[in-house]
């Protein structure tokens, strides 16, 4: 992926948070966006993304049931 992505989450999501041998679970509230920062959404079971300044990593799918694309879709 050569650009950064951002995503309007248009129903909530959920994330995970890595932190060792323990990971949490993140909500991402509707009306929410994010940047992917790695992964392609279509080939990818998960992407990572940034959100309050964490990396996080979000299952595709959900991009498929209610994330979309920004109408400003690139960022840096």
């Amino acid at each position: 992926m050569d650009k950064w992505k951002r995503l309007h989450v248009e129903k909530g999501s959920k994330a995970i948070l890595p932190a060792g041998n323990r990971s949490s679970v993140v909500h991402i509230p509707a009306g929410t966006q994010v940047v992917v920062v790695e992964g392609d959404m279509e080939q990818d079971r998960f992407v990572q993304i940034r959100y309050q300044g964490n990396t996080l990593l979000m299952l595709s799918e959900d991009h498929r049931r209610g994330v979309g694309l920004a109408p400003n879709e690139s960022g840096s």
